[in-house]
């Protein structure tokens, strides 16, 4: 499940004439069912008469998410989360003068918690500095965040897919904090606020801003190359090997969820893996070739003329609408699908920790072994590779867990890395 809490509008609350509770501060807690337990923070401040609620959970992955739909109801605070597939409905008061005695109704069901009313913001517990820098031609902007006690190493996060800014790896990038390392992340070119298109960037072209954001902690934090390591995730973990050849100073490289294939290959098998269930077995092969070629007309390898004759040819065929065919006059060429990250793993001599999920939903199973092969004997003795029972892509535990409405992050996933890093 992916949490998609940044698409909630934010509702403002007015206070009642006479209400005399005052909800403001940061609670904090754990949430448990059964095996299953996550922490919780609701982040609660009022303004002009107002509240405004976030969320955060870095468990889940999930740091200063807005709440909607917030209302008071005489002592009772109530707001609400929106996720893909669940709406979760918060109602909270006071017991005591610290605690907050909350119900959480999700899917007909209602579950109580208890958080502690904390005596610190949430923002005062990371020290952060918002910073800008120059890639070629573009401004981009990022976030270092310092560690209550430094280890005198620092991590910076490889931009990933898509439209992801730097909110996306807040979370992460607080984890690490908490267990002593600088921690940097950026606004990919042409997110958030940072300058560029990076629908229209290659690969090489992200990690030229990557290189950059590099440079730049190298020089203002003072840390030589070989204290600053980097990680990344799917296309991000596709940079890793990358970015290590291009500058083998760096400490080590962190690989998560990374395809053993082209990028267009990782998309078709993710593609394969939603529709093995309505496709039948005996018409998956022809039904996956059709794909297969729109993703590479996207990538502008065939010609539309090309596509055009292979749509017509299947039209008729019974799986034909599970197909995902583009509106010609909106089709967004997309070189990077035929980028590989094999090349790069090959004979590199930098360690490297790869970590891949045994529930993976979009990388070939097969990835990290593949991967392994392909570095070698001659690759770094300190290199790792650990597939991780349970997880997803997202690395999230989905298997075997006690509570289906909330994911958290796969309990050897962030202990898997500090470890390894620590020994280093």
């Amino acid at each position: 499940m992916k949490f998609i809490y940044i698409y909630i509008f934010i509702f403002f609350s007015p206070f009642v004439e006479a209400q005399q509770t005052d909800f403001s501060g940061l609670y904090t807690g754990e949430f448990k069912h059964g095996k299953f337990k996550t922490d919780v923070e609701f982040d609660i401040s009022s303004s002009e008469n107002s509240y405004i609620i976030k969320f955060n959970s870095l468990s889940q992955n999930a740091f200063g998410i807005p709440s909607g739909d917030i209302d008071v109801v005489n002592d009772t605070l109530k707001f609400a989360l929106q996720s893909d597939s669940y709406r979760y409905d918060f109602s909270s008061v006071f017991k005591g003068l610290d605690k907050l005695v909350t119900t959480m109704f999700v899917d007909g069901n209602a579950y109580n918690f208890e958080l502690q009313k904390s005596n610190q913001a949430a923002t005062s517990r990371f020290k952060s500095k918002d910073i800008r820098f120059r890639s070629s031609e573009l401004l981009l902007y990022g976030t270092i965040y310092y560690p209550e006690t430094p280890n005198g190493k620092a991590i910076y996060l490889v931009t990933s897919s898509r439209n992801q800014d730097r909110s996306a790896s807040r979370a992460e990038a607080l984890l690490f904090a908490k267990a002593g390392y600088i921690s940097f992340h950026i606004d990919k070119r042409g997110t958030g606020i940072s300058d560029g298109n990076w629908e229209l960037a290659t690969i090489p072209d992200l990690c030229e801003d990557d290189l950059h954001a590099l440079e730049f902690l190298h020089q203002s934090e003072k840390l030589d190359y070989s204290l600053i390591g980097i990680k990344g995730s799917s296309q991000g973990g596709t940079k890793i090997p990358y970015l290590l050849k291009k500058q083998p100073k760096l400490a080590y490289g962190i690989v998560v969820s990374c395809p053993a294939s082209t990028l267009l290959e990782s998309d078709l098998n993710y593609w394969k893996n939603r529709n093995v269930e309505v496709i039948k077995p005996s018409d998956m092969a022809e039904a996956e070739g059709l794909q297969g070629a729109v993703y590479q007309y996207i990538a502008e390898t065939i010609s539309k003329e090309e596509l055009e004759i292979k749509i017509e040819e299947k039209r008729s065929k019974t799986w034909f609408n599970h197909v995902w065919i583009p509106q010609w006059d909106k089709v967004q060429f997309d070189k990077k699908l035929n980028y590989t990250p094999m090349p790069y793993f090959k004979n590199n001599q930098s360690p490297m920790l790869i970590i891949q999920g045994s529930n993976d939903e979009i990388i070939q199973l097969n990835s990290l072994d593949l991967i392994e092969d392909t570095i070698g004997k001659k690759g770094n003795k300190k290199n790792k590779f650990k597939l991780l029972k349970g997880a997803n892509h997202s690395m999230m535990q989905v298997e075997d867990s006690d509570f289906k409405y909330w994911q958290s992050l796969h309990p050897k996933y962030m202990s898997t890395i500090l470890k390894w890093m620590d020994k280093l």
